[in-house]
């Protein structure tokens, strides 16, 4: 006889006998889970230690680098007039600039056409850069732009197509009342970023006629001297001079005037205008409290996650962590260190030193006189100094190989087992129900039997004692 439900045959709670036995086989895996839980606060632990070892690695980085301490301040004296920057290279001092005149582009126009006025000419307009001088032109070493005009052009579709063209000359037309015109102004500033327009026409001949038609676009030399648009104005060259001594740029920054040092015309100016350079304290003293807050967001870090509370409220996810510890126990050692034979010799005599609660705080007095010594910071920090060993310690406890990511991979090697672990229980547990309840129905099955046996004696015997009556 099938059994369609466990527990009919024999009048048990199968399911629930079944529920209570699977419950306790899988009893492990609650303390497995907290076991990982603990183990994957761990690891973010870990996460942070590392994330705070990176920022250090940078922070030291920066002051174990030459150029940190080279760093330049330049400043103008008046700064809307002429602007100044420095770079590696520059000679501390002041000089002195005045500015004569600013950088010019070429820029001409065309006589005034009617509104949507067609060219009523066909050719093609051909665009030369270089150099006036004296009226005459001289060519640059690039080649002529080409660009076809079609009789129904109007004004504005021959700027696009000059536009489009990239011929070093920029287009726009400028409309007054019922007149609009044609705007031509060079793309880059200098003397020798000129410009020159002939006209030809579908015949390939040059238009000399620029009164009419396609001519009235042109600005050419011709026999001596410009012929064609109006000038509006000549490209030239910004003219300055320094310490005295006359200098020119085709744009307004001059670069290559002072070594190190570059300025840039904003205005003409009436008087002399002082450039100062100087070491530039502010990015150094910068770097020196990046590299201190890196450190203390570190050192508080680790302090708070290897934390051991005696009463176990407030530990850390990493109580007790030898490679943790140890990290931040290396890290005090590397900044105590001293660089034999520099001034100066330790953080401590730089103004960087230690309070009581193991976080770096700066003494302004002292940092301020080894800031008036870069050369000496740079001994300090850089070249195998204090900067460079924590950066390669740190470095090295990133690797995958190192402290910090080797105790970050064990911890994860370790969950992976753990949740091997609870698959291998879970597959058990399984095997273990299956076998429970073939059992059990089995049980009822033979219970089934036994109970309709005793149904079938019961009756044998009722019948009996009726029959002997």
């Amino acid at each position: 006889m099938a059994i369609s439900s466990p527990g009919v045959g024999s009048g048990l709670d199968v399911n629930s006998i079944i529920s209570q036995l699977v419950a306790l086989e899988r009893k492990p895996i609650a303390n497995i889970q907290s076991q990982i839980g603990s183990l994957q606060s761990s690891v973010s632990a870990w996460g942070q230690i590392k994330a705070g070892l990176a920022k250090l690695q940078d922070a030291a980085g920066q002051l174990a680098t030459a150029s940190t301490w080279q760093a330049l301040r330049a400043q103008s004296s008046l700064p809307d007039s002429v602007s100044v920057s420095a770079q590696t290279g520059a000679v501390s001092g002041q000089y002195t600039v005045q500015i004569q005149a600013l950088a010019q582009a070429q820029s001409t126009r065309t006589t005034a056409f009617n509104l949507g006025e067609q060219i009523g000419e066909a050719g093609r307009l051909e665009i030369s850069s270089g150099q006036w001088s004296g009226g005459l032109f001289t060519p640059g070493s690039g080649s002529p732009v080409s660009i076809s005009i079609a009789a129904t052009d109007t004004l504005s579709t021959i700027a696009s197509k000059i536009n489009t063209a990239d011929a070093g000359v920029r287009a726009v037309v400028v409309r007054s009342g019922n007149e609009e015109r044609l705007v031509l102004r060079g793309a880059n500033t200098g003397q020798t970023n000129g410009f020159e327009i002939r006209a030809f026409d579908t015949a390939n001949n040059l238009v000399t006629d620029t009164s009419t038609g396609i001519g009235r676009l042109a600005f050419f030399e011709d026999g001596g001297g410009p012929v064609g648009q109006t000038l509006v104005q000549n490209a030239a060259d910004a003219q300055a001079s320094v310490e005295g001594i006359a200098v020119t740029s085709a744009s307004n920054t001059f670069d290559n005037v002072l070594s190190g040092v570059s300025f840039t015309a904003n205005a003409v100016t009436s008087q002399p205008v002082t450039l100062t350079v100087s070491d530039d304290r502010d990015s150094m003293r910068k770097a020196i409290e990046d590299f201190r807050t890196a450190f203390n967001d570190l050192s508080r870090t680790i302090r708070d996650l290897t934390r051991s509370d005696p009463t176990g409220q407030g530990n850390g996810p990493l109580r007790g962590d030898s490679a943790a510890i140890g990290i931040l126990t290396m890290l005090r050692r590397y900044v105590s260190d001293s660089v034999s034979g520099n001034t100066p010799a330790t953080l401590n005599e730089a103004g960087v030193s230690f309070d009581r609660n193991g976080q770096l705080v700066t003494d302004a007095t002292r940092l301020d006189a080894a800031l008036a010594n870069p050369q000496g910071l740079a001994g300090l920090f850089g070249n195998g100094g204090v900067g460079e060993r924590l950066r390669n310690f740190a470095r090295d406890a990133l690797t995958a190989s190192g402290s910090a990511s080797a105790r970050e991979r064990s911890l994860q090697d370790t969950i992976k087992r753990k949740n091997q672990e609870i698959d291998r229980i879970n597959e058990r547990v399984q095997r273990t129900e299956t076998a429970l309840r073939a059992q059990y129905t089995m049980l009822d099955t033979k219970m089934a039997g036994y109970s309709g046996l005793s149904s079938f004696i019961n009756q044998q015997l009722a019948s009996w004692s009726a029959n002997k009556r």
